[in-house]
């Protein structure tokens, strides 16, 4: 016994000589890149948490029969090649050290562990050894995560120019339900978020839910730049069909499915999901099955024929300014020239943008100039044109713009006269 009491003295005397040298030689160094040892922290620790809670709900989708093994276990593996990706960059910020400070702190950090696992074998409590008691004693409250993205928030608002914490940040928000504070710090990642089709299509999404699960506006402008990025993003193209089939843009809304169908594994429940939803749009939308697939083969089967068609897919013609308006614009106000589907979205389907000074404008509107890559002025018989001159350059119309009457014209139509005379 009184050797056991003597060791433990010991063994407490040689832990503090130990953690003095450790703080005396560590801690200014650290003290010194503290903000930025923060950072890399706070952002691991929100990284975790995000991959927990989608891998979770992963699982409730898997087990709700929402998502099928095959889909599960990609979606899982993309989860965690995300998570790497992340803690590899994470640690590529870690500042350097110097080459004595890291030869002394692995040398402490070699001795301490051994002295203190002997020490401990002989005198400590043994249950700290049992996995299920230390994951208890080592879990993250809620309180702990709050606190942590909080502290994120406070030191993005010290140092705003860093697009990955912003978008750190916006992901945490998300996870917790603060929508309103992850659109904000989405809009502040800026380019990293521009650059990305998958970014865009989380930020569009996320749009949709405050906007009461409405695509219209900026979701739609966002899912557009996605498919600018990559034409075959499966979520992207996901939204862009949902969006048109809740305009009643039936035609529009199978286009963008057909393409994300031909990115899923055919026997996929994913798969045989969407294939419903065309079924159901083609039905509302008064789509023949066949004659779809047989222009598409007669299109593949003879090239040429498929060009000539195109080519003739345009509405040509020249637009005009009314004299009694002509005082009330500068030659700097931008003209825009659209087509719309005829009782369809009022999204356009091709535009044409000018300036005043070009005016009388002769105007081409064809595939070239469609808005979307899956919905051309070629796939339409009739269509509306309409021209606008606004003065704050939007195409979106506002009180005193200048407009246009829509007219009716068939596809293929040229000599199409348009004048600007009446005041929004």
């Amino acid at each position: 016994m009184e050797f056991l009491r003597t060791f433990m003295i010991a063994f407490l005397v040689s832990t503090v000589i130990l953690v003095m040298l450790v703080l005396a030689f560590l801690l200014p160094p650290l003290w010194r890149r503290r903000s930025a040892g923060d950072d890399v922290a706070a952002r691991q620790a929100a990284n975790l948490v995000i991959f927990r809670s989608q891998m979770a709900e992963l699982e409730r989708e898997r087990r709700a029969s929402e998502l099928g093994d095959e889909n599960f276990q990609q979606a899982c593996a993309e989860l965690k090649r995300r998570l790497l990706e992340e803690v590899d960059s994470d640690q590529a910020t870690r500042p350097a050290r110097a080459e004595s400070s890291r030869a002394l702190a692995l040398a402490l950090l070699l001795i301490v562990p051994i002295l203190a696992a002997v020490g401990y074998g002989l005198l400590g409590n043994t249950r700290a050894l049992d996995p299920s008691a230390t994951a208890r004693e080592s879990s993250v409250t809620p309180d702990q995560i709050v606190a942590m993205v909080n502290k994120l928030a406070q030191r993005l608002q010290e140092k705003p120019d860093d697009p990955k914490g912003w978008l750190m940040l916006a992901k945490s928000y998300r996870t917790m339900g603060r929508n309103d504070q992850a659109a904000e710090a989405y809009e502040k990642a800026g380019a990293l978020v521009a650059e990305s089709a998958d970014l865009l299509t989380e930020y569009a999404d996320l749009l949709a839910v405050l906007n009461g699960g409405s695509l219209q506006g900026k979701p739609m402008a966002l899912i557009n730049q996605a498919l600018r990025l990559d034409p075959e993003h499966l979520v992207a193209l996901w939204l862009a069909g949902t969006a048109a089939y809740d305009d009643k843009s039936f035609a529009a809304a199978v286009g963008f499915w057909e393409r994300a169908m031909q990115t899923l594994p055919a026997d996929s429940e994913d798969a045989r999901t969407l294939a419903s939803a065309i079924a159901d749009a083609k039905n509302k939308g008064g789509i023949s099955v066949d004659r779809s697939v047989d222009r598409k083969l007669e299109s593949k089967g003879n090239p040429q024929t498929g060009a000539a068609a195109d080519h003739q897919a345009a509405v040509r013609g020249q637009l005009e300014l009314a004299p009694a308006l002509q005082s009330g614009v500068s030659p700097n106000d931008t003209v825009f020239v659209f087509a719309r589907a005829v009782g369809g979205s009022r999204m356009p389907i091709a535009i044409v943008k000018a300036k005043v000074a070009d005016l009388p404008l002769d105007f081409v509107l064809d595939d070239s100039s469609a808005m979307t890559p899956e919905n051309k002025i070629s796939k339409q018989a009739t269509v509306l044109v309409v021209a606008r001159i606004s003065k704050s350059g939007n195409a979106m119309p506002k009180p005193g713009d200048l407009e246009s009457e829509a007219k009716t014209v068939q596809v293929g139509e040229s000599g199409l006269r348009i004048v600007i005379e009446r005041q929004l």
